[in-house]
């Protein structure tokens, strides 16, 4: 009976070894999540599963790894679900069952980072002004001030937008879509209240989404900024940096939780990226959009700089049947009418 134990625990510390090594053969994977804890990795990392259509597209059901794998050749399918219900996630410690969610960071994770956030959301919070007494803020800081260095001010090729939600007792003049006066301002991603930032975005259907998508549809001013202004570009494309891209993809930056009324608490550290920004001598930000997948966003953080800058080109409605998915499909139908008519 013991010989027997010995035999089964030897055979699934076996299976252990191999499954490990079929895995990484085939997914090189760095971040492995199961059921149990992807809900937490995403809220870790909004900015992965937002803007990542790797992650959310690729998981896999654990039964069809039998398949891929060599145990093939020398397990049954039914010893492979046997042993393989011992499996645990290597990240959250508990049972496989199900699906798992293999994924590369496309850049370096520190070790401990989830406790550096959790540090900075803690100081953010109680005393924001002492942001920079934590060691990665201050890196945080200094590698915006050495990406200054390497920007020069430029005129923006294209048109940007910013929309209000559509009224059809509003008559809109250009003068509707700027910041109202600071002692309206409240909290924003990137401005403390009563601060003045213009959010705008590169296309319409940015406008419209980060407004919620709104049933009446939304109204758009087409503005042309003027004078040159320097950029820190925070998107995916842009820097090689890795700090950067721990701020681009982490809940630093990406949450969409606003929380309520004038209070943002998950806006505490974006806000600090802005002071750090101005004070490096970006004008603007810009950053991807948490609410369109394919959006960009630019914040103008030196609004008060550029107030004579601005120039409105057009004043359009946009609605939902405006938005790309929507387009394809009207185009789609009337490709199938028209085949429809020749047939």
């Amino acid at each position: 009976m013991i010989e027997d134990e010995i035999t089964i625990q030897n055979k699934l510390e076996f299976f252990h070894i191999v499954f490990a090594e079929e895995f990484d053969s085939i997914f090189s994977a760095d971040i492995i999540c199961c059921e149990e804890c992807v809900d937490e990795f995403i809220k870790y990392w909004p900015g992965v599963y937002i803007n990542d259509q790797d992650f959310q597209t690729y998981s896999i059901q654990i039964s069809s790894l039998y398949s891929m794998m060599r145990f093939s050749d020398f397990k049954t399918e039914d010893e492979f679900n046997q042993f393989s219900s011992g499996l645990v996630c290597p990240r959250c410690n508990q049972k496989l069952r199900g699906i798992i969610y293999p994924y590369n960071m496309p850049f370096n994770v520190p070790y401990g980072f989830k406790q550096l956030v959790g540090e900075i959301a803690k100081i953010a919070y109680e005393t924001p002004f002492l942001l920079l007494t934590h060691p990665f803020a201050l890196e945080v800081f200094q590698e915006i001030t050495n990406i200054s260095q390497t920007i020069d001010p430029e005129i923006l090729s294209d048109a940007v937008y910013r929309a209000r939600i559509f009224n059809n007792e509003i008559v809109y003049t250009a003068a509707d879509f700027f910041t109202p006066p600071k002692e309206k301002v409240a909290e924003g991603r990137y401005n403390h209240a009563g601060k003045q930032v213009l959010y705008l975005s590169e296309e319409p259907e940015a406008c419209f989404h980060e407004l919620r998508s709104p049933q009446e549809g939304v109204m758009i001013a087409n503005i042309r900024i003027k004078k040159p202004i320097k950029v820190l570009d925070l998107t995916m494309q842009a820097h090689e940096s890795n700090i950067i891209n721990l701020i681009r993809w982490s809940s630093l930056m990406s949450s969409p939780n606003e929380g309520e009324g004038w209070h943002k608490p998950h806006y505490v550290f974006t806000r600090f990226i802005a002071d750090c920004a101005k004070a490096a001598g970006f004008h603007a930000i810009k950053y991807p959009s948490v609410r369109f997948d394919e959006g960009m966003n630019l914040a103008l953080i030196s609004y008060s700089e550029h107030t004579n800058d601005f120039q409105v080109d057009e004043i359009f409605l946009f609605n939902d049947s405006n938005t790309k998915i929507e387009i394809l499909k009207q185009r789609l139908m009337e490709s199938l009418s028209s085949e429809f008519i020749k047939w």
